[in-house]
């Protein structure tokens, strides 16, 4: 019996994809898993390479969008438990039986995300609060570049938290995270997102149905996150950042949601 599914979403990774690959077949664990690679912009020696029981690639004609393109991953699994991770990610040899053990034994827990690490060993400021007015006007305008360590950015990123400890949280980067499938249902993600926001919106729907989002620390991923486009004012990133904002305020009625 497989236990868990693991779905990539991949646009024009490689050979970071490999890598990400590489360490998963690299974990330390006791259950079975089946990895489903959704291509949103096609390589052709991964259509041409061999598909295995443990690994499933799915070709796209075009850009899917994220949200999208995890939702049909999820449509060919079945496990009780979803691992939705960045090509741009590595896991440490027992970061998946810890996180899948956490599921296990916390019923009461819809998702849990491991600690993200760059590749030079620093914290990735992964947990986050919801966004509120303050914060969308510091993290979205020049506010942000001129104040970096202003106290409404800090606590928006739970700066001042060592994240040494297992730890309650209001949401987490998407780059990595464990989800319970009883908990989303047949989609993981609203389609409406094409890329950024997808991840505040399902920790958000989680936790209005009670379930809890959980950070834990001696889960460990390392996260190659690469933000150069974002650094462009005018840059598609900022516009579908942007984008998606506004689609979750007028879904949710409020900046935060909650």
């Amino acid at each position: 019996m497989i236990s868990l599914g693991i779905i990539i979403v991949d646009y024009q990774s490689d050979p970071l994809l490999d890598e990400a690959i590489s360490s998963i077949r690299s974990s330390q664990v006791q259950f079975k898993f089946k990895i489903v690679v959704v291509e949103n912009c096609p390589i052709k020696h991964r259509l041409d390479s061999p598909q295995d029981s443990e690994i499933q690639f799915l070709p796209q004609r075009g850009n899917l969008g994220f949200a999208r393109a995890v939702n049909l991953a999820r449509y060919q699994l079945s496990t009780p438990y979803l691992l939705v991770m960045n090509p741009d990610t590595r896991l440490l040899p027992e970061t998946l039986s810890t996180l899948y053990g956490y599921l296990e034994k916390h019923k009461n827990v819809g998702l849990v995300v491991p600690k993200l690490i760059s590749p030079n060993r620093s914290l990735q400021f992964s947990a986050r609060r919801f966004y509120d007015f303050p914060t969308v006007l510091f993290r979205r305008t020049f506010l942000g570049r001129i104040f970096p360590n202003h106290p409404i950015i800090r606590r928006h990123l739970m700066a001042d938290w060592d994240h040494n400890d297992v730890r309650e949280i209001d949401w987490a980067l998407g780059a990595c995270m464990m989800i319970r499938a009883e908990a989303v249902g047949e989609a993981v993600f609203d389609s409406r997102f094409f890329l950024y926001f997808e991840d505040v919106d399902l920790c958000l729907r989680l936790r209005k149905a009670g379930w809890r989002v959980v950070y834990h620390p001696q889960a460990v991923a390392i996260h190659d996150h690469r933000q150069s486009s974002r650094k462009k004012l005018l840059s598609r990133a900022n516009y579908e950042h942007l984008l998606s904002w506004i689609k979750f305020v007028l879904k949710h009625r409020s900046i935060s949601g909650v």
